[in-house]
């Protein structure tokens, strides 16, 4: 028993030793489906979760006529997706439900041609990986808010669920970095800790860097891409297998020098 509780103190502080405390708070939002939920964000901007300057000056990209770092457009995205959120009109349930996942498809596609732009830069294997992360984690955002918001995970079970979700955002990792889990699924059992007392979730990917040290592909296992990623292992091989296809296809065919990324996008 002592044994297990050195265990738990030691795990517990290796996370709170590799997770920067949040930065200073950006703002408060509350957002409102009529009488049914309540969805309260908390944003936060924690510089020392930034790479470096000369990697973030790589995701680059031109949003409403400036060039701004990628983490930046897709803050302003997801403020787009908040606000609009916020004005639509919740007297109608189905119509809401409908509008806010149209608001939701239109700023996610416009973060993931954001996320695109990001990668025609001339860019570098660690650049590559900040691009994608912030881009996991501003999808996986709307995702998380958009559930709170309406009140309907479809992964989890169909009742219990709160009135009043809160989730903690940190622009410097593109998303949300904790959120309050209070949807118990369907197999757990009741008790104090499965309302209000749960401590929240850490999204542990997101709020840890993607380290690209080493410099051979061979030694970062499919594996750990598909844990970063939360995709299966299988995915991250199909992935990789199809691309290389595209590249090798397109030096054959003597247009390597002039190679469009563009045509990797539905890799």
């Amino acid at each position: 028993m002592k044994g297990q509780q050195r265990f738990h103190k030691h795990v517990e502080m290796n996370e709170s030793s590799s997770v920067p405390p949040l930065g200073e708070c950006k703002g408060e939002l509350s957002l409102h489906a009529g009488e049914r939920a309540e969805l309260q964000i908390r944003c936060h901007f924690t510089e020392l979760m930034l790479q470096s300057r000369e990697i973030e000056d790589q995701t680059c990209v031109t949003y409403l006529q400036r060039q701004v770092q990628l983490w930046e457009a897709l803050k302003s995205v997801t403020e787009t997706c908040f606000s609009l959120w916020s004005q639509a009109d919740d007297a109608d349930r189905d119509a809401f439900i409908r509008e806010a996942l149209a608001i939701k498809e239109r700023c996610a596609k416009e973060g993931q041609e954001l996320v695109l732009a990001a990668l025609k830069n001339p860019v570098q294997a660690k650049a590559i990986a900040r691009a994608l992360l912030l881009g996991h984690n501003f999808l996986r955002t709307l995702d998380i808010c958009l559930e709170a918001l309406l009140r309907y995970p479809s992964q989890k079970s169909l009742s219990h669920k709160p009135i009043k979700t809160e989730v903690i955002i940190d622009w410097a990792i593109g998303g949300v970095r904790d959120w309050l889990t209070h949807y118990p699924y369907s197999f757990e059992k009741a008790g104090p800790r499965s309302a209000a007392t749960r401590p929240p979730q850490r999204m542990a990917h997101v709020s840890r860097h993607y380290s690209t040290d080493r410099s051979v592909r061979s030694q970062i296992s499919h594996k750990q891409i598909a844990n970063i990623f939360m995709l299966r292992e299988t995915t991250v091989a199909d992935l990789e297998r199809r691309g290389l296809a595209k590249l090798r296809a397109a030096f054959e065919s003597a247009q390597g020098g002039n190679f469009d990324l563009s045509e990797l996008a539905d890799v």
